[in-house]
């Protein structure tokens, strides 16, 4: 059990932080925080037969801490009737949250016809009109995929009769989401634009379809991207068999919880030992084993998580 401590605590650490951040804009107190944590780890706990696979354990806490979190804070608002508690004040994205329980009341026959929702396009356009004159799109075309999304916020899918906008918990969610929308109207926004310049008699030139710098292929430029970067235990989810159990404790170690550095994992003749190091070896062979085995686990994680 004592073997289990050190990752125990680096658990706690990186739950925590989870609870009090679960999502960019909400910043829990520091005491609700811990209350979120050790209620989080002991719900895993009770579900844990045995010692626990760290990988599998930390992921599952971090959801948990994360869906407990934003649980609470929802609930918190609703009972204050106040939209922007435990909101982050070094948010500056947009001015106040909108009242979500507002946004999400739907009614049987005129649908979502609450006054907050005229609010709503005047706090998410900046974000958008930023998002797509990124992707050169701008003016008239802009703000026509802007209100496309809007509509798209309160249209049921098919699947489910259910709109995007009931799917959030809370309302700092909603700017991912639409963030999310405008990447994918984009791309089809782009795609539609240069199949009417590749057609017949309707571009300027060769030159100008030639040298477009709107081409498809530059559509995916990763510095313009806007999609949040993948939480571990997304990534564990859709991962868990591309690693092997010590490649999971090597990148929690080093990337998750962060308890160690390479250095220190070097100085740990037990730990390279595991990795298949001989006691005897020299630190700059124990360093090359331990790249060597960092580099393979991101390598599967990459060809894992690429589309």
């Amino acid at each position: 059990m004592a073997g289990l401590r050190p990752f125990l605590q680096a658990c706690w650490r990186s739950c925590w932080q989870r609870a009090r951040c679960p999502i960019e804009g909400v910043l829990v107190e520091r005491e609700l925080a811990s209350q979120i944590t050790a209620r989080a780890l002991r719900n895993i706990a009770v579900e844990t037969a045995g010692p626990p696979e760290v990988s599998k354990f930390l992921a599952a806490a971090l959801r948990e801490a994360a869906e407990h979190s934003s649980a609470t804070v929802a609930t918190e608002r609703t009972c204050e009737a106040d939209p922007n508690r435990h909101h982050d004040p070094a948010d500056a994205r947009y001015p106040e949250n909108l009242n979500l329980d507002e946004l999400q009341r739907q009614h049987p026959e005129r649908g979502f016809d609450r006054p907050e929702w005229n609010k709503l396009p005047d706090l998410l356009r900046p974000l958008a009109f930023a998002q797509l004159g990124k992707k050169d799109i701008k003016g008239p075309d802009a703000e026509d995929l802007f209100l496309e999304i809007l509509t798209e916020l309160a249209r049921e899918r098919g699947s489910d009769s259910k709109a995007p906008i009931t799917d959030l918990t809370l309302f700092e969610e909603i700017v991912p989401m639409q963030a999310r929308m405008l990447q994918f109207r984009s791309i089809d926004w782009h795609r539609r634009r240069s199949a009417q310049k590749n057609q017949t008699n309707t571009g300027p030139s060769f030159d100008a379809l030639s040298d477009d710098p709107n081409r498809p292929l530059q559509f995916a430029d990763p510095s313009t991207a806007t999609s949040a970067t993948p939480k571990f235990e997304q990534i564990y989810s859709q991962c868990r068999e591309a690693l092997e159990p010590d490649e999971w404790k090597l990148v929690i170690t080093l990337y998750v919880a962060q308890s160690a550095t390479v250095q220190e994992l070097v100085e740990d003749g037990d730990f390279c030992e595991s990795l298949g190091v001989k006691s005897g070896a020299s630190p700059s062979t124990r360093r090359r084993a331990i790249n060597a085995r960092i580099e393979a686990a991101l390598e599967k994680l990459r060809e894992c998580l690429m589309p």
